[in-house]
């Protein structure tokens, strides 16, 4: 082997594939100085997939160094439900679904973290977070990230003279469960939802 395929061999994901600036370069070795000063034990790594669902995995802070560089696989079975996180696409035929050679059979895409956004989560001890971008193992961009596919939106509104504002309405509704559902009869392939009631009467 050749002094520079030894040094490619060597270069971690990110750099092989040229995946960050080096701003992101930067922000990399600040969150790998907080990890360490504020002792953390694990770092959560999320994509938000088409439904806006938080999905990843979660390593050991001893590991994160090596995971923001090298990111950390996953199956694209993940890139196939819906929002009751059911497979809805054919994922072990040819195309996986997708008509796409990546897809098939459950394999595996790379999540990337974007250590810009790493933050050591408040209401989780010790424990950091950083979103990712999604890539296949070759370097090729996965079609349905939704980091990618809403910067090149926001890249074109840039063009036209536009720019993005997003406010948050929180509504929700606090049920109490009544039957969780969890004895063997109901833990099936697709399982009863548990039985819950109002804690209030919804109105004032």
């Amino acid at each position: 082997m050749s002094t520079s395929q030894e040094r490619s061999a060597a270069a971690s994901f990110v750099e092989r594939h040229g995946l960050w600036s080096e701003e992101q370069f930067e922000a990399a070795k600040k969150a790998e100085k907080l990890i360490e000063e504020q002792g953390l034990e694990v770092v959560r790594l999320s994509f938000p997939d088409q439904h806006g669902i938080l999905r990843g995995k979660q390593v050991m802070a001893g590991d994160a160094a090596g995971a923001l560089r090298n990111g950390c696989t996953i199956t694209t079975t993940l890139l196939a439900k819906d929002t009751s996180h059911r497979s809805v696409f054919q994922v072990f035929t040819p195309g996986g679904g997708f008509g796409m050679a990546q897809m098939q059979g459950g394999a595996d895409f790379v999540m990337i973290p974007d250590p810009a956004t790493f933050r050591v989560l408040p209401w989780a001890p010790k424990t950091g977070w950083v979103l990712c971008d999604n890539y296949f193992t070759n370097g090729k961009p996965v079609p349905f990230c939704t980091r990618a596919r809403y910067r090149d939106a926001l890249g074109r509104l840039t063009k036209l003279g536009f720019s993005y504002f997003a406010g948050l309405e929180v509504e929700f509704q606090l049920f109490k469960i009544v039957d969780p559902k969890l004895s063997p009869d109901t833990l099936t392939w697709q399982p009863e939802a548990p039985a819950v009631e109002h804690t209030t009467l919804g109105f004032q």
